[in-house]
C-alpha cells in the first residue's frame, strides 16, 4: 500500500482511503491494474474424470496458479455428468493457463496426465 495526496488539501492519505481524515473531502477511486487484453491462454490438461479435476486445482491452487477449466460447468448443466463421471455431449473438462505457466503446469500435472492417458476410451470411472 501507497500514501497518496488528498486532491483539496494536499495532506498524505493511505491510498484506500476514501475520505480525506484531514479535510473530509472524497477522494476518487484509484484505478486497479490495466487489463491484459491479449493475455495467451493454452491448454495443459483434460480430463473426464472429476476426481482428477479436483486434484488438479488442488495442486494448481496450492502453487497459486490461475487458471480456468472450461466445461466444468457444463457437466453439471446439461445432467447426468457427475453421476456417470463424464457427459458425452459437452466433452471433457480441459485446463488452460497463461503460457507464461504452461510447462510449470504441465510438469506439475504430469502424473495426472499419464493416469488420464492410460484409461480406455469410454472408460468414465
Amino acid at each position: 500500500m501507497s500514501i497518496l495526496l488528498c486532491r483539496r488539501c494536499r495532506e498524505p492519505i493511505h491510498e484506500s482511503a476514501h475520505v480525506c481524515p484531514h479535510c473530509g473531502e472524497e477522494q476518487p477511486e484509484t484505478p486497479g491494474p490495466p487489463p491484459e487484453p491479449n493475455l495467451e491462454l493454452v491448454p495443459v490438461f483434460r480430463t473426464v474424470d472429476a476426481g482428477l479435476v479436483a486434484l488438479a486445482k488442488s495442486l494448481l491452487e496450492g502453487e497459486g496458479i490461475e487458471y480456468m477449466a472450461r466445461g466444468e460447468g457444463l457437466q453439471d448443466l446439461f445432467g447426468w455428468g457427475r453421476l456417470a463421471g463424464f457427459n458425452p455431449v459437452v466433452g471433457p473438462v480441459e485446463f488452460v493457463v497463461r503460457s507464461d505457466d504452461a510447462p510449470r503446469v504441465r510438469a506439475l500435472l504430469r502424473d495426472l496426465a499419464r493416469g488420464e492417458e492410460a484409461r480406455p476410451p469410454g472408460d468414465a470411472e
